[in-house]
């Protein structure tokens, strides 16, 4: 009888514990898109996925801003800042696709 009694509680104790674990897990919070064009690929093994965008909005890009092309979206995962091609919006920028 008591071995039963035990075994409840730990079950009731394991229980609570999982409960209030999935009430204060982070969720993630979704980006939103910018929209984009990305003007040119660059692709290098060591360095990941390098690309020429064009931003149709202002503002610098920051890292963790989504885009999509065709279908596929990426997250910008760096910026390259000191690049001549700040101009009109354009700048390059390392992605990561999802």
């Amino acid at each position: 009888m008591f071995t039963y009694l035990l075994f409840a509680l730990a079950a009731v104790s394991l229980l609570v514990v999982y409960y209030f674990r999935m009430l204060n897990r982070k969720k993630p919070v979704p980006a939103a898109l910018r929209s984009a064009a990305i003007l040119k690929f660059n692709s290098y093994k060591s360095f990941g996925i390098m690309a020429t965008i064009r931003f149709n909005d202002t503002g610098a890009p920051n890292v963790g801003d989504q885009i999509e092309q065709e279908g596929n979206t990426y997250r910008i995962k760096g910026v390259i800042v000191e690049s001549p091609l700040q101009h009109d919006q354009v700048w390059e920028c390392k992605l990561e696709k999802m």
